[in-house]
């Protein structure tokens, strides 16, 4: 499984890297129709602000396990600036987030999180591939457990996200995604702060 997971990363980001550098080049003088679309990403990363330095520690691993996103937007029709066809749309967003961990002797902490983000996005294009950026905010439910007290704690938050993504087009509906999301959590004090997810996956433009 990790070795198919690993080469299915391998190949996504390999097609991405190989045709960034020749579609950047020039820009798309086509008409690009505005438009819906969606998505899936898994998390190829996706690492905790952990604080690790705590008294009495055996362990701590601020890598989270299974993590990814869905995501469906508008993108609006493009417009000529600077000689580059750039795109504004708006973008709901469902990601989650696996667990972090600190253990302890007889014990551990365990941290995940999970929010619905709505941002604003701005999008430069270049022939089948294209660049974005991503800024908005996010309604996040954090949960921490400690295994000592036995109990779990859930925090529900508004907090601020960014992004930054690379799609290439296959088709004119389908796309092959790479995505950095920084989210944040705010399950204890010791994993407040920020998330740094980086995912890939595939689009569909209705």
């Amino acid at each position: 499984m990790f070795k198919a997971k690993s080469i299915f990363f391998a190949s996504i980001a390999s097609l991405l890297l190989g045709t960034a550098a020749t579609s950047a080049m020039a820009a798309d003088t086509t008409t690009t129709e505005a438009g819906a679309y969606a998505g899936l990403n898994i998390a190829a990363q996706a690492k905790y602000d952990l604080d690790c330095s705590s008294n009495g520690q055996t362990g701590c691993n601020r890598k989270a396990n299974s993590s990814g996103k869905i995501y469906a937007g508008y993108m609006g029709a493009p417009s000529l600036f600077e000689g580059i066809n750039v795109s504004q749309g708006i973008e709901l967003m469902y990601y989650k987030v696996g667990s972090a961990t600190r253990t302890f002797i007889g014990s551990s902490d365990s941290f995940n999180t999970k929010g619905l983000a709505a941002s604003y996005v701005l999008q430069a294009n270049f022939n089948n591939f294209s660049l974005n950026g991503r800024a908005g905010a996010a309604y996040t439910t954090d949960k921490y457990g400690s295994s000592f007290l036995g109990t779990s704690n859930t925090n529900h938050s508004v907090v601020p996200v960014i992004g930054l993504g690379a799609r290439y087009s296959l088709t004119k509906n389908i796309s092959l995604n790479a995505d950095y999301d920084r989210l944040v959590s705010d399950a204890n004090n010791a994993a407040k702060g920020p998330i740094h997810m980086f995912s890939l996956g595939v689009g569909y433009k209705f």
